[in-house]
């Protein structure tokens, strides 16, 4: 049996960053105008339950930014449709900002690197 090797494995591909808050502000802007919004799940703190949003993707991602801003949540997911592909973006407060995740989640089912 042969074992994978990191040049054998294929890894989807994650991109990474931190924002600042005027970061934050212009990728919310962004999924607000050019996404089309699948959903939204929020994330209390680290001994809390990620919880889903009530329905309305667009009135949740206004309240997900609201308390990420006001730091009332350690994270938030967004997935959402853009380019005919679809997309989660994982954000989660950090010393000096807001550490963004983004992965092509049909990259990922298809895996693809």
């Amino acid at each position: 049996m042969n074992t994978p090797t990191p040049e054998t494995i294929d890894v989807v591909s994650l991109r990474e960053a931190v924002l600042d808050e005027a970061g934050v502000d212009a990728l919310f802007t962004d999924l607000a105008m050019a996404a089309t919004l699948l959903g939204v799940t929020t994330k209390g703190g680290a001994r809390t339950r990620a919880v889903d949003g009530a329905g309305d993707p667009r009135r949740d991602l206004d309240a997900a930014r609201a308390a990420l801003r006001a730091g009332t949540i350690a994270g938030v997911q967004v997935r959402y449709v853009h380019a005919e592909r679809q997309w989660w973006d994982t954000l989660l407060r950090v010393p000096g900002g807001v550490r963004l995740v983004r992965i092509c989640h049909d990259d990922a089912l298809r895996g693809e690197p």
